[in-house]
């Protein structure tokens, strides 16, 4: 948000770009814009920047993770603390194997449970500065935050037969690829253009930012030593 300021983004924009890279992707973007009430444009630019550097990051993570001599499952943190899309994360965590996947979506998802206090912040602040009748009342927790807890609980259990999970991996994959697909999709090069490098240089700076405070943590953590 300082970093957008300085380079005179709106504060829309910057909220949009903030949340996108910090909590996870374009459903961030989504929910914010929800909240906030961007332009059009604005949400554009923002989905379009979490595609573009999170699929840059997939290749990136694995490799760095190999230089700095990484252990797959502190890559796997580091993927899920440091790329944007919980897709993103998933094909990364492939690319790094052997414990990396099932780490990496963890602390991916880990992030994604933040969006709910991140929306109610910016749901009381909305109400703060707007008129009471004029002011949009969003749900405290997403709808789909809210399905994932209930099937983490559910499949705590244990009661899930094995052959279902099995399905459920198939329909999984089926989904995280349209996802990709569609989030690919969702990119206008036209926006790109006509938005200029300001937005891209807050993505790169960002992108970096989100990725030293998990390589930090990591490393702080003592994971896979």
């Amino acid at each position: 948000m300082f970093v957008g300021g300085l380079l005179g983004l709106t504060w829309t924009q910057r909220v949009l770009i903030a949340c996108g890279f910090s909590i996870c992707g374009a459903a961030a973007v989504a929910a914010v814009d929800g909240v906030v009430d961007a332009k059009e444009e604005e949400v554009l630019t923002a989905v379009a920047l979490v595609v573009i550097f999170g699929t840059l990051m997939i290749p990136a993570i694995p490799l760095l993770s190999q230089v700095l001599g990484l252990s797959d499952e502190a890559a796997g943190v580091w993927a899920g603390g440091s790329i944007h899309e919980v897709a993103q994360v998933v094909a990364a965590g492939g690319v790094i194997g052997g414990a990396a996947l099932g780490v990496a979506a963890v602390t991916k998802l880990a992030r994604v449970l933040m969006l709910a206090p991140v929306i109610a912040v910016l749901g009381v602040r909305r109400r703060l500065t707007e008129s009471g009748a004029d002011a949009r009342r969003p749900p405290l927790v997403p709808l789909f935050v809210a399905a994932f807890l209930v099937c983490v609980a559910v499949r705590a259990t244990g009661l899930i037969p094995d052959g279902v999970l099995d399905a459920a991996s198939s329909v999984q994959t089926a989904l995280l690829t349209a996802a990709m697909f569609a989030l690919g999709a969702g990119v206008h090069v036209a926006t790109i253009k006509k938005v200029g490098a300001r937005p891209f240089v807050l993505a790169a700076i960002s992108t970096v930012w989100v990725a030293s405070i998990a390589l930090a943590g990591v490393f702080l953590a003592g994971v896979g030593s």
